[in-house]
């Protein structure tokens, strides 16, 4: 009965999201939110990482059914064959430990559903770990799950020896993308990120954002004209700040 309840304030919850979204969208043109939904997309590092959202706009909380939570996100084909990739390169996640949430915002037309982040069990030979990514969109029923290898780690799992390569005296952090390309394509999509020293290459996470960008208006179009959803924006935000909220403040845009 309590579940039923639950699930019954989680749609109200939906429609008032999207009903919100509209009067958003209409009375708040001065923070660049365009009515025509496809055309909201992020056109700097700024525009990600500060999502544009006002006080109270985001709920995001632990959730009330994380067994279901992940069984949708897991029963994807995103899910299944970007962790056969990183299976294949040693690198497996506890889902038990993993952070899923209930995720409802009324910002650039509305998102409701489900994220899931984990980190993997395993530590790679130069003190690399994986990290997983994934999201399910109730209102278009679509999923997304972007993982990948990396030695920009958190504080708290960064190992005994010091996992930065240091090339020419300076450190050396990379990043190794993988997510899966959306039907028709139905493939892994891989590529690399990487770059010396903290503070000398402060818009990193817009290169790799622009790279997967790019790849998704070129290849796949979805019957969305330019291939975008206003969701995407939150989900790239999200991961950003999900994993690397520790990451420097020294933004130069």
């Amino acid at each position: 009965m309590r579940r039923t309840k639950a699930i019954a304030m989680m749609l109200v919850v939906a429609l008032a999201v999207s009903f919100v979204a509209g009067m958003f969208n209409a009375l708040r043109p001065s923070m660049g939110v365009d009515p025509n939904l496809n055309a909201n997309e992020p056109n700097s590092l700024k525009d990600i990482v500060e999502f544009p959202e006002t006080p109270g706009d985001t709920q995001i909380l632990p959730s009330d059914d994380p067994t279901g939570a992940i069984q949708k996100i897991t029963d994807s084909y995103d899910w299944g064959n970007v962790t056969e990739a990183l299976g294949q390169k040693g690198f497996t996640f506890d889902l038990a430990q993993a952070t899923v949430e209930d995720v409802a915002s009324s910002s650039l037309g509305g998102f409701f559903g489900y994220t899931l982040s984990a980190w993997s069990t395993e530590i790679g030979a130069n003190g690399e770990r994986a990290f997983i990514s994934a999201m399910y969109e109730f209102n278009s029923n679509s999923t997304m799950v972007v993982a990948g290898i990396t030695n920009l780690l958190p504080p708290d799992q960064v190992p005994e020896v010091d996992p930065y390569i240091i090339v020419n005296a300076m450190p050396y952090m990379y990043i190794r993308w993988y997510w899966y390309a959306w039907l028709p394509i139905g493939r892994v999509v891989s590529w690399n990120y990487w770059w010396y020293d903290s503070h000398s290459h402060p818009n990193w996470y817009w290169g790799c954002y622009w790279y997967w960008r790019n790849y998704v208006a070129y290849y796949w179009q979805g019957g969305y004209g330019k291939a975008w959803l206003p969701w995407w924006w939150w989900f790239w935000h999200w991961t950003y700040w999900r994993n690397w909220n520790w990451w420097s403040t020294y933004f130069d845009y």
